[in-house]
């Protein structure tokens, strides 16, 4: 749990040091509790940046935001603020109790306050506030059909997206706080759902919808952040189409928009937010009795995709329309269409499902096999991958135990080494069979690899020795073979390497992994340059001392004979300091 009384726990050191120092030197420059648990600031940077939190109990930290660029967890901004909240706690706790004062005064006002005087100021404000006069319009806007709820939102996601972008650019930073503001209108329209006001809801959501994509264009959107907004768009709309309440004839409208805006492929092209809005299309198509017309437009869209980079889209439509025409109980059309697009791998998927289902293990092999040699013939290696181990699927439910061996030993090593296909492969064999099986697969590795290398020596770049370790260190690791990891590790004896399996070496050859330390810190030492790298010798060098006690004086000379040859270097004498006080 976070709390203003432990957040320096959960923070690095460099960036608790710069938040404090930002802290130190009076950064904060406002500091204001603005609604209940929410906190808001704002900290000199290279800019002013916003910072917002959310505290429980007083001292919780359960939320927190910067539209600062840094893409870390914590940023020094919100840190700073985490400082000067802390301090200034009790004063804010004296001005809190003013402030619940201060509230009974108001709703004691509120109480006593005439209609007509409720009206007389509301008019008032308004003809000053023209923001305000807005959002009252729109949260009364049920009560008055007069009042045009699309142009007045249009108007303000405008407004935010102007005061937002420069000379019509939204830039990184300017996309946090953009989406932060139109996130608050989707609000809105959650609450009009909540009051059985689909019409404004839906509103909400395709008016953000429309401006929000057109603002995605013209930004750096690296973060997601307005690409988050669309989706809360979409899921909004999706929430409005669901609704049982809502009227057939704004679900009719909503269909026609759908299939008017799916017609643009900066749906597809910017994000899958198409695909999340035909999901809702066909939603409705299905509800509204509109399979046709949402045949037709399927048809269409297909017809057009002919580009070189289009089979995905292509294919998700195909696939989508056989589930829909299943759905809708055409079933004889779907399996049909099935036939015809068995080259879609979720189509051929579907029948290879079918097939397992009914225990037809053979005709799902047939199936995958042809998949495979498709798979191949378009050089797409994952699909193949997929394909081999929905086999190994089968081999189980067959208890093939010859499959299963050959495919379970193919992704243990496949891409790298997985675990879970090594623990699989070897609990086909028992412990006698087994010891025969790993010996042999390690000697045919090793001579696999010593052959390759020593074919590749008069290529550019060859390693002094065969790259043995790396492939076979998992193995040794599994098995338990301690001393062979050990000799691997000893040829390559970089310190990287060494810590790399430190953890495995460390309990059986302290002397050994010491022999080789030593000489390594004194050579990162004495390379080593700037704070980073000595904090990380320092970080080394502790772990090491701490793992391999009867190694320690010898560590520490080796920091003191590093202090003496660099007097010079303040940040390294720091650093090296924590390893002799240790």
């Amino acid at each position: 749990m976070l709390t203003l009384e432990n957040f320096e726990t959960h923070i690095s050191s460099a960036i608790l040091q710069r938040g404090k120092q930002y802290y130190q030197n009076q950064a904060v420059v406002s500091l204001e509790e603005t609604g209940e648990d929410t906190w808001q600031a704002e900290v000199e940077g290279s800019q002013t940046y916003q910072v917002e939190l959310t505290l429980k109990k007083g001292n919780e930290i359960t939320d927190y935001f910067c539209d600062c660029p840094y893409d870390g967890e914590t940023c020094k901004h919100t840190v700073a603020v985490f400082f000067a909240l802390r301090e200034q706690m009790p004063t804010m706790k004296s001005k809190r109790k003013e402030k619940k004062s201060g509230k009974n005064i108001f709703e004691n006002l509120l109480q006593s306050i005439t209609a007509k005087e409720y009206q007389d100021f509301i008019r008032t404000y308004a003809q000053k506030h023209k923001d305000f006069k807005t959002e009252f319009e729109l949260y009364f806007a049920s009560k008055d059909e007069r009042i045009d709820v699309a142009k007045k939102y249009v108007d303000l996601i405008s407004k935010m997206i102007r005061k937002h972008s420069n000379r019509g650019f939204i830039d990184y930073r300017a996309s946090f706080t953009l989406a932060r503001e139109v996130d608050k209108l989707l609000g809105s329209g959650s609450e009009f759902i909540s009051k059985n006001n689909f019409k404004d809801a839906f509103t909400v959501s395709r008016v953000v919808l429309k401006a929000m994509m057109e603002a995605i264009t013209q930004s750096d959107d690296s973060a997601g952040n307005l690409g988050g907004t669309i989706f809360s768009a979409v899921e909004l709309m999706g929430s409005v189409a669901e609704a049982e309440k809502a009227a057939i004839e704004l679900k009719e409208q909503m269909f026609d928009f759908l299939k008017e805006e799916l017609n643009n492929k900066i749906y597809f092209d910017y994000g899958d937010f198409g695909y999340q809005m035909l999901d809702i299309f066909q939603s409705l198509a299905i509800g509204l009795n509109k399979s046709n017309k949402f045949l037709q437009f399927i048809d269409a869209q297909i017809l057009q995709l002919t580009g070189r980079y289009d089979d995905y889209r292509r294919d998700t439509l195909r696939t989508l329309k056989i589930e829909f025409l299943e759905a809708t109980g055409k079933s004889g059309e779907a399996q049909k269409m099935v036939q015809q697009n068995l080259d879609i791998v979720e189509v051929r998927q579907g029948e290879v499902n079918k097939a397992i289902e009914k225990k037809d293990y053979i005709a799902a092999k047939k199936l995958i096999g042809e998949g495979i040699t498709i798979a191949q013939g378009k050089d797409h290696p994952g699909t193949v991958a997929a394909w081999e181990r929905e086999l190994l699927r089968i081999a189980y439910l067959e208890k093939d135990t010859d499959t299963i061996r050959h495919y379970t030993r193919h992704f243990a090593f496949d891409r790298g080494f997985t675990l879970e296909y090594y623990k699989q492969w070897k609990a086909t064999y028992n412990q006698q069979e087994w010891k025969q099986v790993i010996e042999k697969y390690i000697s045919d590795t090793i001579k696999w690899v010593t052959d390759k290398w020593a074919n590749d020596k008069n290529k550019f770049w060859h390693p002094l020795h065969p790259p043995l370790l790396q492939i076979l260190a998992p193995i040794y690791i599994q098995e338990g073979y301690w001393e062979r990891l050990l000799a691997l590790v000893q040829k390559e004896n970089g310190l990287e390497t060494v810590l790399q399996f430190h953890t495995y070496l460390a309990p059986h050859y302290p002397d050994e992994l010491l022999q080789m330390y030593l000489p390594a810190f004194e050579k990162y030492g004495q390379k080593a340059d700037g704070r980073s790298a000595y904090a990380d010798l320092a970080r080394k060098m502790i772990r090491v001392m701490k793992d391999i006690p009867k190694g320690k004086d010898k560590i520490k000379a080796i920091a003191q004979n590093l202090k003496e040859q660099f007097p010079r270097r303040p940040a390294m004498l720091e650093e090296l300091n924590k390893v002799l006080s240790n």
